[in-house]
């Protein structure tokens, strides 16, 4: 069904409705300065303490990260003096640049009528949000994806001279590489768009082309793998952290396959929701967009397609995990492809599917929302206050001090990196609490009175050392907050 003018504007302009959205509160979370959580700390302290070169090797406190996107991040660190603002700038722009650069792929595509689906899921999702403004290079995974894919839509092999076609794919293949893992993922299926565009005009000097193009960008990932990659992709603690996001290669039982379909379909849910009808509905445009997209032959999508296909062979092989917010990048291709089947869903000449898909399109925006971050916050590990309440209850000594391991990356940011770890050098020099830490004979020796601080630590294991302290001293205050406890004992 083709749109009215009228009908066109509408949709032009929730989808800029959507852009809008989506960009405030991105900018109000980022201004809301959360502090640094465990990983991120632990990512601050590599860019702290190693130089541009070094930061092209393994990084230290089991973190990994490209290259380049570690070097933007030392730069906005130089810059603006290493404070979470600072240092999250490159993924807070790369949280606005994702939203255009989706809007711009939707349009190319000819998916206006869909698009403020897809752009509405991306701008309220907290998971989105989070990796908007989060010092983590997931979000720009995402935008490096995005502009592969529209790199491909805009330089046909057959309308571009073979000089600048190498170079672009050269230039714009060796940078994803460096800056996105995943972007190895995104270039399979340009290539295989591009092969079948020489196959189809019959175009096969140009395989040649393609064919030099792949060998450069494969030597330089092998050359990134065996350098970079491989010793933290099969260390065994990460084998051992993601072993439930990889796939069964060859399932031989039900329970296998029920793995593999619930990692797979979370990848679509942790984006639009796990409620029954979300779930479900979102999974229907999605096989009907596949369906539309074979029946149309359209190689476009082959772009969106091949990658998915690669990153579910690779987590089969262990060596790809689909832990949502390393897999990320995959979920604005999954929303583009549930978008081209709500398009086919809505040109149908029948209006009853096209305003029940509208109402269920409202119905899981309405329940995937994260705008309440806007007035509510968002807080992760707010150490600082402990820090803050340690000082309040007369602390000032670090020898009273104790840093549960799962807080010590946090407590090594703000007080030796952070620009206002003055405010806290008296306590720098606390105990720190490794996970094997004998609770029982840290209580019995601790000074009196002292502190205690927790995060990144489950609510059990939190009871059962709290306990362990408590048969030596006696708890006189505590504070908790999202993500973080602190507790103060005394003889």
């Amino acid at each position: 069904m083709r749109l009215s003018p009228k009908g066109e504007k509408v949709y032009i302009w929730l989808a800029y409705t959507a852009i809008a959205v989506g960009i405030i509160i991105r900018i109000v979370v980022y201004l809301q300065n959360r502090n640094l959580m465990i990983d991120e700390a632990n990512v601050a302290r590599n860019i702290y303490e190693l130089g541009f070169d070094a930061l092209t090797q393994p990084l230290m406190y089991e973190q990994y990260a490209p290259p380049i996107w570690l070097w933007l991040v030392k730069l906005s660190a130089i810059f603006f003096n290493y404070g979470e603002m600072a240092l999250r700038v490159p993924v807070f722009l790369s949280g606005i640049l994702a939203l255009l650069l989706l809007h711009a792929l939707l349009k190319a595509l000819h998916l206006q009528r869909s698009a403020w689906y897809a752009l509405f899921i991306v701008a309220i999702s907290l998971l989105f949000i989070r990796y908007s403004t989060e010092l983590k290079q997931y979000m720009t995974d995402v935008v490096v994806s995005l502009s592969l894919i529209l790199f491909a839509l805009r330089y046909h092999i057959n309308n571009t001279s073979a000089s600048k076609f190498l170079l672009i794919w050269i230039v714009a293949g060796s940078i994803g590489i460096w800056l996105s893992m995943p972007s190895v993922f995104i270039l399979a299926g340009v290539g295989a768009y591009y092969l079948q565009q020489s196959f189809a005009t019959k175009s096969y000097r140009k395989i040649i082309s393609l064919v030099l193009i792949s060998t450069i960008w494969v030597g330089q990932f092998v050359f990134y793998y065996l350098t970079i990659l491989k010793e933290q992709a099969n260390s065994e603690y990460l084998q051992n952290f993601h072993f439930k996001f990889f796939l069964f290669g060859t399932p031989s039982s039900m329970e296998e396959w029920k793995h593999n379909w619930d990692v797979t379909t979370s990848l679509l849910k942790e984006a639009v929701g796990f409620t029954f009808i979300a779930a479900y509905f979102n999974l229907l445009c999605l096989i009907t967009g596949i369906v539309a997209i074979i029946r149309s032959r359209n190689s476009s999508f082959l772009l969106l397609l091949v990658p998915l296909v690669a990153v579910l062979i690779a987590a089969s092989l262990n060596q790809y995990s689909l832990i949502p917010r390393v897999s990320l990048f995959t979920m604005p291709l999954l929303l583009i492809l549930v978008a081209k089947g709500l398009d086919s869903i809505m040109s149908l000449r029948n209006k009853i599917p096209t305003y029940t898909t509208i109402v269920l399109c409202v119905f899981c925006i309405y329940n995937q929302s994260s705008i309440s971050m806007i007035w509510k916050g968002y807080e992760t590990e707010e150490i600082t206050d402990a820090l803050d309440f340690i000082h309040s209850n007369n602390i000032r000594n670090g020898n009273q001090v104790y840093i549960h391991n799962g807080a010590y990356p946090s407590f090594i940011y703000y007080t030796t990196i952070h620009p206002h770890k003055d405010k806290w050098t008296d306590i720098k020099n606390a105990n720190h609490l490794n996970w094997d830490a004998d609770y029982h004979k840290t209580a019995k020796y601790a000074a009196s009175p002292c502190a205690f601080i927790f995060t990144s630590i489950y609510p059990d294991d939190l009871a059962n050392k709290l306990s362990t302290i408590q048969n030596h001293k006696k708890e006189i205050n505590s504070l908790s907050k999202d993500g973080c406890r602190v507790h103060i004992f005394s003889n």
